[in-house]
């Protein structure tokens, strides 16, 4: 008989090169259930306590503890050791005082910044496409997978249609209240989410459109120096001062 579906098990041989794992970890490592990011581009709940916070010492302590409920995503209580943690999500331990947020990274491609407990309230969260709904209502598709329904009073001329793909939107956890909107222009601060430039931040000097897959090309300033990067791999962090904290060598 063949197999059905996907493997439940993931060699440590085959994990992705952005996880911090010892060489010698042994032969198998969790594996990340779907949902709200993509497997090849997140950090297993279960990783991130045992490895790379180092607060439990191994896979049972590490279940333990976030099974009883201590761990929160975006404001949200997790109880599942495989949950993909993404960009930008928001990790809070009530119990120790301790806040992190996802952040794209040079060298591991996504690592754990600390950050205060004001700015735990919050997250910042792209537009990755949007389509009008039964009713001409407006939805919003995020880079997460939340889903904003903005409703529209009248169709015809939607007043209310002031978003914008590539647009990253400001919102509050876990009220999920969208308290700023961050626009996809020129002389706004972006950091790089994708790609061989990941996690370097600038200013965004020119947008160059283009047509076809991937061809379209955003200019960012950084240290005096300009960096090319793709369309896609562009994530709006401010105006004229970043919105979220960032890693002091980003600065």
């Amino acid at each position: 008989m063949t197999r059905h579906g996907g493997q439940k098990v993931l060699k440590r041989l085959n994990t992705p090169a952005h996880l911090q794992i010892k060489r010698k970890h042994g032969t198998f490592f969790v594996k990340s259930t779907p949902g709200p990011h993509p497997n090849r581009f997140c950090l297993p709940l279960l990783h991130i306590i045992r490895d790379l916070l180092t607060i439990v010492d191994n896979h049972k302590e590490a279940k333990k503890l976030i099974g009883l409920g201590y761990i929160k995503i975006d404001g949200k209580i997790i109880r599942k050791k495989s949950y993909p943690v993404g960009l930008m999500d928001v990790i809070s331990i009530d119990k120790i005082n301790k806040y992190y947020r996802i952040l794209p990274d040079s060298h591991h491609g996504l690592i754990l910044h600390e950050i205060s407990e004001a700015e735990s309230n919050f997250k910042l969260c792209r537009i990755n496409n949007k389509t009008t709904v039964k009713g001409g209502h407006l939805q919003l598709n995020l880079h997460d997978g939340r889903n904003f329904l903005i409703k529209i009073q009248d169709p015809r001329t939607p007043k209310e249609d002031i978003y914008k793909r590539m647009d990253v939107l400001k919102i509050s956890i876990p009220e999920q209240e969208i308290n700023k909107i961050l626009r996809f222009k020129e002389n706004n601060i972006a950091i790089i989410m994708s790609g061989k430039n990941i996690g370097q931040v600038g200013k965004i000097v020119n947008i160059l459109k283009r047509f076809g897959p991937k061809a379209s090309t955003v200019s960012i300033q950084h240290n005096g120096e300009h960096t090319e990067t793709l369309y896609d791999y562009t994530f709006i962090i401010g105006e004229e001062n970043p919105e979220i904290d960032l890693p002091k060598f980003e600065n």
